[in-house]
């Protein structure tokens, strides 16, 4: 990600206007790009779900996404599948009726692992959010070979807790390590071994604006983002936000803003194709949902 605020900050020095360091942590830069996937409610891919929740790229560039009804109920896992054509609209193609997993719960985050505990792929999602809905559950959800659905586990996690999950596959020199978020703490575990231990405590007092509630997290060979949403004490002019971390939760930049758009569009997750980022955005108001780029 380029660093837009410290090209502004040495801009404005130059010119001789004077800066304090406290404001600019809180200057939005708007990151929202061209939209690649808008997703209507009456779409087969919800099955009569309004909410968008968790979100990742799983092989081959699928799409993971859960949608529930109000308060996370009825949780069900849609298939996007890429259809080679280049990053336009109709990038993904809805894979038919989505699969309802009630484990999947208020579903707030997916994280993706092409090998699973040496057993292929899988998709491991968060069964809580810090805001409402508690949970220190994850739900496993293992990948056919084509990318379906298979079978279903849960797991409980030591460290309590959490609403946002990922994994990196070239993190830790190509080892894989995952990254969780509970509250304003940052956990991190090794990528090889089984999540009901090995979980440590890397930074309890990660980089934010305020109480919004937060969302699901991405994460990258060197960095970690994560999103933190509009809600009922964000200014109608407000913006959701993204933070990147590195893997020892240093701030690396935090004015990256999409905006609220009068408290309608809520960021939900965000995730990665290659070098293609992209946000997933709750629409209210009955508004589609929506994918969009996250710019650099």
């Amino acid at each position: 990600m380029k660093k837009l605020s410290s090209v502004a900050s040495v801009l404005a020095l130059a010119m001789g206007i004077a800066i304090a360091p406290a404001a600019a942590a809180y200057a939005a830069t708007n990151r929202s790009g061209a939209e690649r996937l808008n997703i209507p409610n009456s779409s087969a891919c919800k099955a009569g779900r309004t909410v968008m929740q968790g979100m990742v790229a799983g092989p081959g560039g699928q799409l993971y996404i859960i949608f529930t009804k109000a308060a996370g109920a009825e949780p069900v896992l849609s298939r996007w599948l890429r259809d080679g054509s280049t990053w336009d609209g109709t990038s993904w193609v809805c894979a038919g009726a989505p699969t309802s997993i009630p484990t999947l719960g208020h579903g707030n985050d997916l994280a993706y692992n092409s090998n699973y505990l040496g057993q292929g792929p899988a998709l491991i999602a968060t069964q809580g959010s810090q805001s409402a809905f508690l949970s220190d559950k994850v739900t496993i959800v293992r990948l056919n070979a084509d990318g379906s659905v298979g079978t279903t586990g849960e797991v409980r996690l030591p460290i309590g807790n959490i609403s946002g999950l990922c994994y990196s596959a070239t993190a830790a020199g190509g080892a894989g390590k995952y990254a969780a978020r509970r509250l304003g703490s940052l956990w991190t575990h090794p990528g090889a071994g089984a999540l009901t231990s090995g979980w440590t405590l890397v930074k309890s007092n990660l980089t934010s604006h305020d109480n919004r509630s937060d969302q699901g997290i991405d994460c990258s060979e060197n960095y970690i983002w994560n999103t933190r949403s509009i809600n009922t004490s964000t200014p109608t002019t407000g913006w959701n936000w993204v933070y990147q971390y590195n893997w020892s939760g240093g701030d690396v930049e935090s004015d990256i803003g999409i905006p609220g758009n009068n408290l309608t569009d809520e960021i939900e997750d965000v995730t990665h194709v290659g070098s293609e980022f992209f946000v997933g955005v709750n629409r209210n108001d009955g508004l589609a949902d929506s994918v969009k780029v996250l710019t650099e």
